[in-house]
């Protein structure tokens, strides 16, 4: 039972797939697939691509007030890091992501971490503005009125979330010796010395809890992340016209909000069934047809998994293949990183 949390996982994505997939006609499903047009699937899977190309250039901010990167380290680490969350469960692919830049750039784990919670702060605002407009821009028919509510319901319960997460991370980052003694009382049982990895781990992790020193470092963060999803928007509007829906461009706004919500939920690898789940739901709010709106969901996954895996993977094999011709390093050359280097 040591896999049990992987194999629930498969059980929730089972079950968000038998919802998904009943009652559908085979033939309609298949048929909308085959229709759909190619050259916008194309657009739509470039532009899984360039969000990433945004997202390093949008790290490379976060990271300033800690170490400064190359533009190549941080990408690399994005694609193979994201392309692990589509083939690892558990999302595995955030501690790859934030081990592969460390050990590139020669700093710790924790604080590229720290980082990344920064990062997912960003997004996390971004997400509810998006799912905001979406609620303010639509009309939603007599039989949907319950699930507007819930959805209004649950950006409330977000927002209070991300807030209430943000002051414990402030304080935390403000106050971070009082943390870090009382997390020294909380683990007495452990060895010693697992007990000191630990508390450096969570030491380091503090250090990469910080925004841009400047006002300027932290509307660029800011421009970045509009962007970014910006980009996402777009990219389900390929889809949608790939698939020849006629409905609004607002639609995109409650169906990136539905995908984002179903992500969050603990699936098998790839985010399968809670995806697809969530934006054919999020399309049938405006009156597409169960098919279709499967086969839009299907379409989208298909533009980011594929871009996604193929990069992550050949960007892994070459970084495999650059560093085995690099020569080892002798010990005394090793650099000294100072207090947040690299984690043993």
């Amino acid at each position: 039972m040591k896999n049990w949390k992987a194999w629930l996982g498969i059980l929730i994505s089972a079950i968000f797939l038998y919802v998904a997939f009943r009652n559908i006609d085979g033939t309609r499903l298949w048929s909308a697939l085959r229709s759909a047009r190619m050259d916008y699937l194309a657009a739509a899977g470039f532009l899984s691509l360039l969000q990433y190309v945004i997202r390093t250039w949008r790290w490379g901010i976060l990271l300033e007030p800690v170490e400064r990167t190359s533009f190549g380290a941080r990408l690399s680490a994005n694609l193979i890091g994201f392309a692990a969350n589509f083939v690892l469960p558990a999302r595995l692919g955030e501690l790859i992501r934030a081990d592969t830049l460390a050990r590139s750039a020669h700093i710790s784990t924790g604080s590229t971490l720290g980082t990344l919670v920064v990062e997912r702060l960003f997004d996390g605002f971004t997400l509810l503005l998006a799912l905001l407009i979406g609620l303010l821009g639509t009309s939603f028919p007599p039989r949907w009125q319950s699930l507007e509510a819930s959805l209004r319901m649950t950006g409330f319960v977000l927002l209070g979330a991300y807030l209430g997460l943000i002051l414990f991370l402030s304080g935390f980052r403000s106050r971070t010796e009082f943390f870090l003694n009382l997390l020294e009382k909380v683990l007495f049982f452990l060895p010693l010395a697992f007990r000191e990895k630990i508390l450096r781990l969570t030491r380091n992790f503090s250090l990469g809890l910080v925004l841009p020193s400047k006002a300027r470092g932290i509307g660029f963060a800011v421009f970045h992340s509009l962007l970014l999803w910006l980009a996402v928007l777009y990219q389900i509007r390929l889809v949608q016209a790939s698939m020849d829906l006629s409905v609004p461009f607002v639609s995109a706004f409650i169906v990136l909000s539905m995908a984002s919500f179903g992500v969050m939920i603990p699936s098998a690898p790839g985010f399968i069934g809670t995806f697809h789940l969530s934006v054919q739901y999020g399309l049938l709010f405006y009156g597409v047809g169960r098919e279709e709106a499967l086969s839009a969901a299907i379409a989208w996954h298909a533009a980011i998994f594929f871009p996604t895996v193929l990069a992550g993977l050949f960007t892994f094999l070459l970084a495999q293949a650059i560093s085995h011709k690099r020569p080892l390093m002798d010990p005394s050359e090793e650099r000294d990183t100072g207090p947040i280097s690299a984690d043993p």
